[in-house]
């Protein structure tokens, strides 16, 4: 069985089988883009590896934050991509929760955007 998880906030799909193999409950290759938000999304590739595609460790605490992190990195970055950034913040609550791994809501605080002239 699977399912279509995506956290690329830029291409988006990965396909993942439902129980824990790699090829996660998250494509975590975005973190590869370089785009000023580094700091925040490479690790979530080096999170990708070292999870060995397990559920309970991409949907641990410290990879959903490191999820959220960049997620609102690339939104003070771009804030056009408001609405694709939390559809992909979404999306990686939702497969975590059908998982069984619950990360709860992550929303993208929209006031967190950078002020404009």
């Amino acid at each position: 069985m699977q399912i279509s998880a995506v956290l690329s906030f830029v291409a988006l799909v990965a396909s993942v089988t439902a129980v824990a193999v790699p090829n996660s409950v998250v494509d975590l290759s975005l973190a590869k883009r370089q785009d000023g938000c580094n700091l925040y999304c490479d690790p979530l590739g080096t999170a990708q590896a070292e999870c060995h595609g397990y559920s309970i460790c991409l949907c641990g605490g410290p990879v959903a934050a490191l999820v959220y992190a960049c997620g609102t990195c690339k939104f003070q970055r771009d804030t056009t991509q408001y609405a694709a950034l939390q559809q992909e913040m979404d999306r990686y609550s939702a497969d975590c929760a059908a998982k069984n791994y619950p990360v709860g809501a992550l929303p993208i605080p929209y006031c967190s955007a950078p002020a404009t002239a």
